[in-house]
């Protein structure tokens, strides 16, 4: 009854299912997309409490451009894109002044007072401690990166039209120390502790090294980056801060606002790095990354505080021997977008901030409490959210609390629900069940120096399965047989009717089903997917107008179905098809959903002509008949006057719309050989019937 001539395997076996989720966080990467206040992650993936920050300043402006201390534990600083100075002082923040021009992203303290760099304007200007502005000097650089102070000069790394330029000016002239054409910018410059400079640069991302004598520039390290953004010098090892594709979203003004719930992207090329040059200028690579960006270095307490962005995290690279056992972590985050600029403020560590723009004060000190908000956890659509199993190390005065809230939208909102009171490990969540879902840890000591250790956070859940989910069941035209693999028996395209071979391109391939025609074939496409992503399979019945249905199927796996309609009697049937995703749920679980197509017609019966005659009038012969059929509308009709071409006709009334049609035709004389005129109709379902008639005589039929 049905054509399948590639068949699945028999199922001997149980099917495999699909593995209940659950998620591990133990190692460093596992918890890239959390939030934390006040938790450092070790390159090992422990947590523990952090040294102590805290917001100290807020501006008005989304992004700080540079800043520079004012030497007695506060800052100056230049923000927006319209030159903008604030000095932050006592705990607050106030206007300075205004400079003409552009953004400036570079700031020096001469004595007293700020020579700041507005971009576009080819000119350092002098700004007092009241914010009274003045010229300075003419510069060759167009846009300024960096400066820095050498007695009564200010040393000067930007660009100019030709290429990156190195400039000392004094107040009312400049002159140039170095250029390279090939370069775009220097974008960054520390002291080399011997009257020099070491330089970064923009383009194919140089190390180089300005000498006092003879004015030589040296090049250090062609890094595999476009530009490097930062140096540091500690212990005389160099080191170096390189990105790609930062210095543009700086020159334009728009850095990146803070991104969401980042994930982990191993397969990406690496974004950024920070590389230590030592004594005898071999580079080694301390720490990369393929989402953060560098903006800042500093060597701070034995370590190398890294500031990222576009999450505004502190790494921290220890300067010592102990790398090793613990190359790198994260110390602290911001909860801004970017971490650009360290400034000493005493004992402790001023941290900049943008987007928004904010001061933070990093203390030594360890927080007495932090919190880490995991990422953000996917059901599939929903899921059932199951026991957290938390292993840890408490020393006597520490603490660690888990909790959990689940909702319906991928970030947090004010429709999510309540964090859970604190849960023992191993207690389940009374929880619904939800799309989304997240934990909290909250690490907390009451000791001065010891910590909590967080070494694994492990979680159970179990999708929710849902019912597969029906679009429709399309019926394609009689006729057309859809199979893995041909019928042995295909006929010849010239026998198909037009309105089919639209859907069979040249009898072959579609997609990895083949599409052929044979009379009394019945396809069907079914249009259903699973929420959950389950196999299907499918259970099919015929069901007729009255009596009882045909199971046709009861395992099937493909979403299409064709069967032999030859042994079905005529009359109106409908296809019930039953999908249900057992094949990869638990049987206990497993779900269906049923679609009943439109009522349509199973037709073998041909239909019958009557009354036909050929008689002879005028210069041709009248032919009349009238065509019936059962069950279906008639399709069409044709005469053949010579026995070897056949001749389309319409009825009387010219439309095919009904069962019964009446012809009367007038054959030219001259048309007909012999004295037999054939005649023959279709249906619908190309079931066809011939006659025959003698010019002067009526058929019997």
């Amino acid at each position: 009854m049905r054509w399948l001539t590639m068949l699945l395997p028999t199922v001997l076996s149980v099917a495999a299912l699909a593995d209940q989720p659950m998620a591990t966080f133990s190692g460093f990467n596992d918890w890239l997309g959390s939030e934390t206040r006040g938790v450092r992650i070790g390159a090992d993936g422990r947590l523990r409490l952090a040294p102590n920050l805290r917001r100290v300043g807020q501006l008005p402006e989304g992004v700080i451009w540079a800043a520079v201390s004012d030497g007695a534990g506060g800052a100056y600083l230049s923000a927006g894109t319209d030159g903008k100075l604030f000095h932050y002082a006592g705990g607050q923040v106030k206007p300075l002044g205004q400079v003409k021009g552009g953004i400036v992203f570079a700031l020096a303290r001469l004595g007293q007072d700020l020579v700041v760099a507005p971009t576009g304007e080819g000119k350092l200007f002098r700004v007092s401690p009241a914010g009274e502005v003045k010229p300075f000097a003419d510069i060759e650089a167009r846009i300024v990166w960096a400066l820095a102070v050498e007695g009564d000069a200010v040393i000067v790394a930007g660009g100019a039209e030709k290429g990156a330029v190195l400039l000392q000016a004094r107040e009312g002239s400049s002159r140039r120390l170095a250029e390279l054409a090939d370069e775009t910018a220097f974008t960054a410059m520390t002291p080399d502790g011997q009257g020099g400079w070491y330089l970064g640069s923009h383009g194919r991302g140089l190390v180089l090294r300005y000498s006092r004598q003879g004015d030589r520039l040296e090049t250090l390290m062609d890094t595999p980056f476009e530009e490097v953004r930062a140096l540091a010098v500690a212990e005389g090892q160099l080191y170096v801060g390189a990105d790609n594709g930062l210095t543009p979203k700086f020159s334009t003004g728009q850095l990146e606002r803070r991104e969401g719930y980042l994930q982990a992207d191993t397969a990406s090329t690496a974004r950024s790095a920070v590389i230590r040059l030592d004594r005898d200028r071999v580079p080694e690579t301390l720490w990369q990354s393929a989402q953060s960006q560098v903006y800042a270095l500093t060597a701070w307490k034995g370590q190398l505080l890294v500031g990222t962005g576009n999450r505004s995290r502190l790494f921290s690279l220890p300067l010592g021997k102990t790398r090793d056992a613990d190359p790198f972590a994260v110390v602290q985050e911001l909860g801004t977008a970017q971490a650009t600029a360290f400034l000493p403020a005493g004992g402790d560590l001023l941290v900049v901030g943008s987007n928004p723009a904010e001061l933070h004060l990093l203390s030594e000190a360890q927080a007495t409490e932090g919190t880490l908000e995991s990422k953000i956890l996917k059901g599939a659509p929903l899921a059932d959210w199951g026991r957290a199993y938390l292993e840890s190390d408490l020393p006597t005065g520490t603490n660690v609390e888990l909790q959990f809230r689940t909702g319906s939208t991928e970030t947090p909102d004010a429709t999510w629900s309540a964090w859970t009171p604190p849960l023992r490990s191993g207690e389940r969540p009374a929880l619904p069940p939800s799309r989304f879902a997240q934990f909290r840890l909250r690490l907390s000591s009451t000791r001065g120096g010891a910590t909590p250790t967080v070494e694994t956070v492990t979680l159970h859940w179990a999708h929710r399965n849902l019912a597969p989910v029906w679009e429709g069941v399309d019926i394609m035209p009689p006729g057309l047989v859809i199979t893995r693999t041909a019928p042995p028996d295909d006929i010849g395209i010239e026998r198909v009717p037009l309105e089919t071979q639209k859907l069979i391109p040249a009898l072959g391939y579609m997609g990895a089903e083949k599409r052929s025609f044979r009379r009394g074939g019945a396809s069907f496409v079914f249009r259903v997917n699973d929420p959950n992503g389950d196999a299907l399979e499918f259970t099919i019945r015929l069901v007729p107008e009255r009596g009882a249905p045909l199971l046709l199927e009861k395992a099937w796996r493909e979403k299409f179905f064709s069967f032999d309609t030859l042994p079905v009697p005529d009359g109106r049937y409908r296809l019930e098809v039953v999908a249900s995703d057992a094949p990869t749920v638990p049987f206990n679980a497993a779900l269906t959903s049923t679609w009943r197509t439109a009522p349509f017609l199973i037709d073998h019966t041909p239909p019958a002509i009557a009354e036909l005659s050929a008689v002879p009038e005028g210069e041709g012969v009248r032919l009349r008949f009238v065509a019936r059929d059962e069950t279906s509308v008639l399709k069409e009709a044709a005469v053949s006057a010579d026995g070897e071409h056949w001749l389309q006709i319409v009825p009387e009334d010219r439309v095919f719309d009904q069962k019964e049609e009446r012809f009367d035709v007038i054959v030219p004389r001259e048309a007909v050989r012999g004295d037999r005129i054939l005649v023959k109709v279709a249906d619908q379902y190309h079931n066809e019937q011939t006659a025959v008639v003698n010019v002067g005589a009526t058929a019997k039929r």
